[in-house]
């Protein structure tokens, strides 16, 4: 799997991406996680910086998981494949890896 490393623009920008599918503006972000109107615009610009937990909250208005904000690429399948594994015990992950290994 590739790595992806994402700057703080980088992920200030996917945020606003999101925002954009969801329709959302700044002003309505920074409400809803209980700022002033300008607080996100604020964040946007680099005055202030984004926590992890405020960064989770936005993930949480903008209903977006963490693996869909990070790991772009992946295919409904995709994500389906990887809860389906998660689930799996330390055994059967085995198994399976030794499968795709083989596989390859």
């Amino acid at each position: 799997m590739k790595n992806i490393n994402l700057s703080k623009k980088e992920i200030i920008d996917r945020i606003g991406y999101f925002r954009s599918l969801r329709n959302i503006s700044a002003y309505k972000l920074g409400m809803e996680l209980g700022h002033s109107k300008t607080y996100f615009y604020r964040i946007e610009s680099g005055e202030i910086q984004l926590t992890l937990d405020m960064f989770l909250d936005v993930l949480e208005i903008l209903q977006v998981t963490t693996t869909e904000f990070f790991c772009p690429t992946l295919k409904n399948d995709d994500l389906l494949l990887l809860d389906s594994i998660n689930n799996l015990s330390p055994e059967d992950k085995q198994t399976i890896l030794h499968l795709i290994k083989k596989l390859r």
